[in-house]
């Protein structure tokens, strides 16, 4: 079968201490995945600012031999949303855990440019270079993809699909699985913004875009784990890249265990991407978006309804299987 062209958006934070590593490995599980072609990264922020999603994105590609993918940074700021204190919290989990990436080698310096030219315009030649071709994977904001279409509307019938990691089927999932003070309701409400609430008025410009969209919510998300196992099992391989794809995720691993009371550490990203390539790990539905709902901050904005426009939501996920899928790939020399 011929391989999905596909662009994947991340706000990757890969080696910054206290940030997830799961935008990382959702673009390793995509050089690892015969079934996907990956055309372009473009870069977002919310886990952390654009030109470092950027860099940290570069220094994957340049460690895996991959300086054919081009890397093409985005937006900072939503349309409307002032994030400052998403930021300025973010900062603080770096500067008071930090201590626990002490063992994390230098990362290597980034040799290989960014692309020349913007996310939005690197979105927009894709797909009309590939029409009804390309899927587009957001693992972060939707501002790139929407300015994209607010610049040319015309692309909005040649993508073919866009696969979201966020939204919620009832209540988030900080509200009713907190395990620790990390997970403070009203810090994840008011304070953090990332995915799907980074940017709300793009959100929606692309979820009514007509393009054929599915949210992988959060609560699906929450089923699939990188373990300690998991990190070792990279380490092994005893690659550079594969070195470093362990060396940076074993203390967020540790923090989860450590601080957050989980087993291990959520695969948002890298659960998403599968949905490129393995449906069946999946149980998915479709639900109205309810845009007024959603900005509002209401609950549910997700719902089963005849009205329309409609989405695709999932509602679970075979976490277990997806691990052994991760793992077999990402324990592969490139």
């Amino acid at each position: 079968m011929k391989p999905v062209k596909v662009i994947l958006d991340v706000d990757t934070a890969t080696g910054i201490p206290c940030r997830d590593v799961d935008d990382g490995l959702a673009i390793a599980l995509a050089l690892a995945s015969p079934e996907i072609e990956l055309i372009g990264i473009t870069t977002c922020a919310g886990n952390c600012r654009t030109f470092e999603s950027t860099e940290n994105s570069l220094r994957i590609l340049q460690l895996a031999g991959r300086d054919d993918i081009p890397v093409a940074e985005g937006r900072e700021l939503p349309f409307l949303q002032d994030v400052t204190a998403n930021f300025d919290f973010l900062d603080g989990w770096t500067h008071n855990y930090g201590f626990l990436w002490k063992d994390v080698p230098p990362l290597p310096a980034v040799t290989i440019p960014k692309s020349s030219l913007p996310a939005h315009e690197f979105i927009i030649k894709s797909v009309r270079e590939h029409p009804n071709e390309v899927v587009i994977v957001k693992e972060g904001s939707h501002t790139n993809l929407a300015l994209a279409l607010l610049v040319d509307p015309g692309i909005a019938p040649l993508v073919k699909e866009v696969i979201h990691m966020g939204g919620d089927t009832g209540q988030p999932w900080w509200a009713s699985t907190a395990t620790s003070e990390f997970d403070d309701p009203d810090i994840w409400q008011y304070v953090i913004k990332m995915n799907h609430t980074y940017d709300p008025e793009a959100t929606v410009i692309v979820a009514q875009s007509k393009i054929p969209f599915t949210f992988v919510t959060s609560q699906t998300c929450l089923s699939s784990l990188l373990r300690m196992s998991h990190v070792d099992a990279m380490a092994n391989v005893g690659t550079p890249y594969h070195d470093f794809l362990a060396a940076t995720a074993r203390p967020w691993v540790q923090w989860q265990l450590q601080y957050r009371g989980r087993e291990g550490a959520v695969m948002w990203d890298p659960l998403t991407l599968a949905l490129v390539f393995d449906s069946n790990l999946f149980n998915i539905v479709r639900m109205r978006f309810d845009a007024s709902q959603f900005l509002s901050g209401q609950y549910p904005y997700l719902y089963p309804s005849a009205e329309s426009p409609t989405v695709q939501v999932t509602m679970e996920a075979n976490g277990h299987r997806f691990e052994e899928i991760m793992m077999e790939r990402l324990t592969r020399a490139l």
